[in-house]
């Protein structure tokens, strides 16, 4: 099982179970379903962040994977 840890404000997150089909491994769903989009109001030394990752237009705080 792959659980995204969506963010959906500054203080507050939303778990996604995601099942992962036989044949790839957790993190290989992650990469596969996981966009990256590069912060434009990033410059060194202001306390950004370069890029965040999403998944259907939420952005992705983590993920955990698990086994049954």
């Amino acid at each position: 099982m792959l659980t995204l840890i969506l963010l959906t404000s500054l203080s507050s997150f939303e778990l996604k179970p995601i099942e992962v089909p036989s044949g790839i491994s957790c993190s290989q769903l992650y990469d596969k379903i996981i966009y990256y989009v590069k912060n434009p109001n990033y410059e060194a030394g202001n306390n950004e962040i370069w890029i965040q990752g999403f998944y259907n237009k939420q952005p992705v705080g983590g993920y955990l994977c698990e086994s049954k």
